[in-house]
């Protein structure tokens, strides 16, 4: 235990004396991510020269795989961290707080961060970070482009009709996207009906499926084989009498087009979901 102490105290006189923050800006010269949102984020605001570590779960984009690791999202190994002598750590919702305490200790500032629920929620933390980063101007570039992207196409689908749709994120219990967040706001800008988009609970029962008798059946599981979902589709596919059933339209859509919630890969995803809810539409 002393050997630990002599350690952290070790590396945090390194650390106070090496004075890494840009002392004319303030920005930061050594940042340490500990959400994959945060290093998609880093890496679309053209910031990942000031990187030097992240997560093992921060695979987008293929370069943040390169990047050294120093734990998971729940789970950090501190004295790989203080090691490395960032002046920011950028945490996510599932920072152990406890830790982060840790680090603020040894004189390391710690940016809080919660995962955005809504578009507008993504495009508030890209701002964010970029003014962190000394990359403001470039968030600000980004989040107008892609609001501008949303609006266009939207108006490209003004005039399709609107069907209703489940979206099944889980299987046992059986869950579905609902209402406050990005993935509802997916089915709503893509002029659709979310039979969940009034709930405040994501699980769902089949007979509230059955009941509500939904155009399209998307499902997106989370965390699981491309094998799980579709002996969901199997399933659903079984009650003859659905509406998504007899019109064959039960579809599996991939969970990593749709579920990084940065504002270049929200426009993304939802590019990818409208030909899946409007068949009738060309590729956007």
């Amino acid at each position: 235990m002393k050997h630990i102490q002599f350690f952290l105290t070790f590396i945090a006189v390194l650390i106070l004396t090496a004075g890494p923050v840009d002392a004319g800006t303030g920005i930061p010269r050594r940042v340490v991510s500990l959400s994959p949102i945060v290093t998609e984020t880093i890496f679309l605001l053209g910031a990942e020269d000031l990187l030097v570590a992240d997560t093992t779960y921060c695979s987008t984009p293929e370069a943040a795989k390169k990047k050294e690791k120093i734990g998971t999202v729940t789970q950090m190994n501190i004295e790989k961290i203080l090691s490395l002598r960032p002046d920011l750590v950028i945490s996510g919702s599932l920072s152990p707080a406890d830790q982060l305490r840790t680090l603020e200790h040894n004189s390391i500032e710690v940016f809080r961060i919660q995962s955005p629920k809504t578009f507008s929620g993504i495009c508030d933390l890209t701002l964010g970070i970029g003014r962190k980063l000394g990359k403001e101007e470039a968030a600000r570039k980004i989040t107008a482009r892609v609001r501008q992207e949303v609006e266009d196409l939207q108006a490209v689908i003004q005039d399709l009709p609107k069907p209703k749709i489940f979206f099944q994120l889980g299987a046992n219990p059986l869950h579905a996207v609902s209402q406050a967040s990005f993935m509802d706001e997916y089915i709503r800008f893509s002029r659709a009906v979310n039979i969940m988009g009034n709930d405040t609970s994501a699980i769902c029962s089949l007979e509230r499926v059955v009941a509500e008798n939904p155009d399209l059946i998307l499902i997106a599981l989370m965390g699981t084989s491309q094998k799980a979902a579709e002996a969901e589709k199997e399933k659903w596919a079984a009650l003859k009498n659905l509406k998504a059933a007899k019109q064959n339209r039960i579809v599996v859509a991939n969970p990593e087009m749709i579920c990084s919630p940065t504002p270049a890969s929200f426009v993304s995803g939802l590019k990818y979901l409208l030909p899946l809810i409007h068949p009738e539409m060309e590729n956007p």
